[in-house]
């Protein structure tokens, strides 16, 4: 059972994202010795007991500091600042983090002051504690009026066994969280990615779908850094949602943390079970957003593509959605015309509670098993309706044996014939095709596996 919320506070490069990553045993956050490296807040769930059945819902923050102060690059400190009220608001307890190296800076007593305004319950922690007299450190932080800080070194997992007693103890009396807790242990998240290019509306979309601001939204391309995934239920089902970093051209990746930014977020398109590929209407499919979709289908990834911003197209008629999916399948898309495309405008929240039912429907596609006997009555009517050519170095026509569906994720079928590596492309086009259309898989890519019948082994 999750037992509450904890947010990581503290003022830029203290070692807020390394102890995230090491209480939640995981990378999703990225680290770096750049100051203001963090600016959404992250949120993800930590199991610190033995049995795996208790736990606490853990936020890492961008770096926390006076507002009105220039603490982060590019001009987007108001939107950080933001965020971190927000994790502040959410939280049941804080963990109010120092860096034991550099001592007490004048932020430290600022935010201090702030947090102790705010009336929660307060872990202080003093991070980096490697190679220091830890008396020394206690006495200095002493001056700030901390009584007992909890020493630590994220980097090394030293102190850590104490502070999961200490959160653990502090939450103890704390409800169990409702909005964000996990269904049951047993429940799995349905994984869904949201890609594009920088600005064109990922974060404003995910905000629009969970009903508050999550991710960071400005009119600067780039905002989001880190990958943010978010947890929420939708008709039974709980989704995690990843906003990724705009994967931009390599020549543009010319700096340490975007390019870190981008792995994250190309990890995250293989992680995921249903990949929502968003393009800004005014501008179309770009080079990028050809590559990103690309990448997902290259995986067998189901895609859904997002058309944002369709109130910004003056002088629609009638057929104009039908028209600009035309072209988009006709120019960008090539093969893949089962990839779903549905047009929305985030600002004006029109279609967009239409993304979730197109998810769902596209997951659930993955998931589809098909009964052996339909996959040969449907390669049966297939061949009769059209043979494949005759195979002129043998002079005779391939010869089906049987299909089976092999797996689902992506949804793979194995093909018996007597010389597969002989048929013809268009044909095992059509075969694809007509798998998908008939046996449930229209928005979905599927795998075709032709072997000999002689290959015992099934690969």
């Amino acid at each position: 059972m999750i037992k509450g919320t904890v947010a990581i506070i503290g003022r830029v490069n203290v070692g807020k994202s390394t102890l995230y990553n090491t209480l939640s045993r995981s990378r999703s956050s990225i680290v770096s010795d750049r100051k203001g490296v963090t600016r959404d807040f992250l949120g993800g769930p930590v199991l610190y007991d033995k049995s795996g059945s208790e736990g606490f819902w853990l936020y890492d923050t961008g770096g926390f500091e006076t507002k009105g102060h220039n603490f982060q690059p590019f001009g987007k400190e108001d939107l950080v600042w933001v965020q971190s009220q927000k994790a502040v608001e959410k939280s049941d307890l804080i963990l109010l983090v120092f860096d034991g190296k550099d001592g007490v800076q004048h932020f430290d007593r600022e935010i201090l002051r702030y947090i102790q305004k705010v009336g929660k319950p307060v872990l202080y922690i003093v991070n980096k504690i490697d190679g220091l007299e830890k008396s020394v450190l206690a006495l200095e932080f002493h001056s700030l009026g901390i009584e007992d800080p909890i020493l630590i070194s994220a980097a090394y997992r030293r102190g850590i066994a104490e502070l999961y007693a200490r959160i653990a103890q502090k939450l103890s009396f704390a409800k169990a969280v409702k909005k964000e807790k996990l269904l049951d242990q047993t429940q799995e998240a349905i994984e869904v990615s949201l890609i594009g290019r920088p600005n064109v509306g990922k974060s404003s979309i995910l905000n629009r779908l969970i009903g508050e601001e999550r991710s960071l939204v400005s009119d600067v391309a780039g905002t989001t850094r880190d990958r943010i995934d978010t947890y929420f239920h939708y008709k039974k089902d709980l989704y995690r949602f990843v906003d990724t970093a705009g994967v931009r051209r390599r020549t543009k990746i010319d700096d340490e943390i975007e390019s870190l930014s981008v792995s994250k977020s190309i990890r995250a398109i293989e992680q995921s079970d249903v990949l929502v590929a968003i393009i800004d209407a005014i501008e179309g499919m770009a080079d990028q957003d050809i590559r990103l979709v690309n990448m997902a289908l290259k995986r067998h990834k189901p895609v859904l593509l997002v058309v944002n911003k369709w109130d910004l197209i003056t002088e629609k008629k009638t057929n104009s959605s039908k028209d600009y999916e035309a072209n988009i399948r006709r120019t960008f898309l090539g093969g893949a015309t089962y990839v779903p495309v549905l047009f929305v405008s985030c600002l004006k929240n029109q279609r967009i509670h239409k993304i979730m039912d197109y998810v769902k429907k596209v997951y659930q596609q993955t998931q589809k098993r098909v009964n052996t006997a339909l996959v040969n009555e449907t390669l049966e009517k297939m061949v009769a309706h059209q043979a494949p050519r005759v195979v002129k170095r043998y002079s005779k026509r391939i010869k089906f044996y049987y299909a089976t569906q092999l797996r689902t994720k992506p949804p793979t079928f194995v093909v018996k014939c007597n010389i597969a590596k002989d048929m013809q492309e268009s044909y095992r086009r059509y075969m694809l095709k007509t798998f998908q259309t008939d046996l449930g898989f229209k928005d979905v890519p599927i795998k075709l596996c032709l072997e000999d019948k002689k290959v015992a082994k099934i690969k």
